[in-house]
């Protein structure tokens, strides 16, 4: 395993916590209905996440997950060159 995979790894976990922080308070907020549609469309609740942000004191959640995104991006965008196969 390479040192990219490892932290690509890494962030993808803390992506995933930071993401369930705020589908919990989409769940507490807005019921189980639109709980359930954050589970089906995450960009559902990134948006949403965003918009209640300062109302639910979650700044630093929402910008901790949009680094991570980021991060996520350039790490996969680097690591791609390696995962196809070289012609011979």
């Amino acid at each position: 395993m390479s040192v990219l995979s490892i932290l690509y790894f890494l962030v993808a976990l803390v992506n995933l916590v930071l993401a369930i922080m705020v589908l919990i308070k989409l769940f507490q907020q807005e019921g189980a209905l639109k709980g359930i549609l954050g589970i089906i469309c995450m960009l559902y609740t990134f948006v949403w996440g965003w918009m209640k942000a300062k109302e639910l004191n979650i700044t630093n959640i929402m910008w901790g997950w949009t680094a991570c995104i980021i991060v996520l991006v350039i790490l996969q965008l680097l690591m791609g060159g390696s995962a196809v196969p070289m012609p011979q």
